[in-house]
């Protein structure tokens, strides 16, 4: 028997050739990796596109805004100019904070929960010490600069917005205690009797509110306009509530004002397209020098991100809370390696730790079908008072009307409870009292 002796030369050579195959496209995927970015997709840059009308500084609202603080005898859009520029300019937040707070800013004067008494509606028993009367009308004086700045806000029409380091730069805060304070003041004039004026002051903070949730805002300002929202239209609902006469009276323009809406009101497609352009801005354009950063490769994954959420939400609020399970569990994380792309590892992984933040902000879709479920309540009681409906025949009223005043978590009609004379809107999924409205 003929024993082969192995040929180890050219075992060696086949190993060195394979090993030079295995480099060859090793080095092939890492010149990929660090040289090669998408392409756009189609319809991305045509979505985000700024709106290209030059704004004034004295006509635009978010300069006005940012002014809202100004010292005594100060210019708010002088001021807000200065704000701004000072975030710009500055590569430290703080030192912007300090240097804006040196300027002797006018602050509220009181706290924000002295009024959550009442305006938190449904109170909760328990909640006791409400503000007094003598409270509100010390608090509507010492606070009546700022009040005044804020409704001379009602009158600009324009917005472009101005944000840095993921921050706005006015107060969400004084905004919503300015509106508390409102609210306050609109409850003091039905408690005298003035419910014209109530209604005045009601619906044009209504129609500002409005216009500043059709702008296109960040998530974080959209958020705070949300609680503004809410805080107006339970001011409305008690208003409706100590004088029925007032919505019969003004039945047609509150009956146009309150119709049930999507989101539509709230341009969502417009949020997002903030939240990408200030990202786009602070973040991306500052990487394009670094060679392992694919700015078009991210930029993509954002974008199919945002329209899958703008494509969920249009679904019935009964369904949304499925969708965002799915896409927390899709956009929430970076841990599922294998839903990498591994052609490029390292920016796959960047755009799903950031898609992951977008993600947090779904919570806020659900609170827009909140406030909506709100206006269709108030446009049920207005029906119901103007048509003189007796608490017997209100369920039956409530069965028959149009769908679209249905209670969207459960696709029924809105509820009646005829012990304490209210509709109301639960979600049962989350056991959730949506919107409660006193008849």
């Amino acid at each position: 028997m003929i024993t082969k002796i192995p040929n180890f030369k050219m075992i060696l050579k086949r190993t060195l050739y394979r090993v030079l195959i295995v480099l060859l496209l090793l080095i092939t995927w890492i010149a990929f990796v660090i040289y090669h970015d998408e392409s756009p997709d189609i319809g991305r840059d045509e979505f985000y596109a700024l709106n290209s009308k030059n704004i004034p500084d004295s006509q635009n609202i978010a300069v006005a805004l940012s002014g809202l603080n100004a010292p005594i005898g100060v210019d708010i859009i002088k001021h807000g100019q200065f704000v701004i520029g000072t975030y710009e300019q500055s590569l430290n937040n703080f030192i912007a904070k300090l240097t804006v707070e040196r300027t002797g800013e006018l602050s509220f004067v009181g706290n924000s929960n002295e009024f959550d008494c009442w305006s938190d509606f449904p109170v909760e028993e328990k909640k006791g010490n409400c503000i007094s009367e003598e409270r509100i009308k010390f608090l509507l004086l010492e606070n009546k600069v700022l009040l005044d700045r804020y409704t001379s806000l009602f009158d600009m029409t324009d917005w472009r917005g101005m944000s840095s380091n993921g921050q706005t730069h006015y107060s969400g805060q004084t905004l919503i205690n300015l509106n508390k304070l409102l609210a306050e003041e609109i409850k003091l004039n039905i408690e005298t009797g003035n419910y014209e004026m109530a209604y005045s002051k009601w619906l044009a903070n209504h129609h500002f509110i409005n216009h500043l949730l059709k702008q296109d805002t960040t998530a974080i300002e959209r958020a705070i306009f949300l609680v503004l929202d809410g805080i107006n239209l339970y001011s409305l609902e008690n208003l409706l509530f100590k004088s029925p006469e007032i919505g019969i009276k003004h039945f047609d323009e509150l009956e146009t004002t309150l119709k049930p809406t999507d989101l539509e009101r709230y341009n969502l497609a417009g949020m997002l397209r903030a939240d990408y352009n200030f990202f786009n801005t602070e973040f991306l354009k500052k990487q394009n020098q670094v060679a392992l950063f694919h700015p078009e490769f991210i930029r993509n994954r954002i974008y199919r991100a945002q329209m899958d959420l703008l494509n969920r939400a249009q679904k019935p609020p009964a369904t949304f809370s499925a969708s965002r399970l799915e896409l927390n569990k899709k956009y929430g994380g970076a841990a599922n390696v294998f839903a990498y792309n591994w052609l490029d590892p390292f920016n796959s992984f960047l755009s799903m730790r950031l898609t992951s933040e977008f993600a947090r902000n779904l919570h806020l879709v659900g609170a827009m079908h909140a406030k909506n479920v709100l206006i269709s309540s108030l446009n049920l009681s207005l029906q119901i008072k103007q048509q003189k409906i007796s608490p017997a025949n209100i369920k039956a009223f409530l069965n028959r009307i149009d769908k679209q005043y249905d209670c969207p978590f459960t696709n029924q009609p809105m509820q009646f409870d005829a012990q304490k004379n209210i509709l109301f809107c639960d979600n049962p999924e989350s056991k959730t009292r949506v919107a409660e409205v006193r008849l």
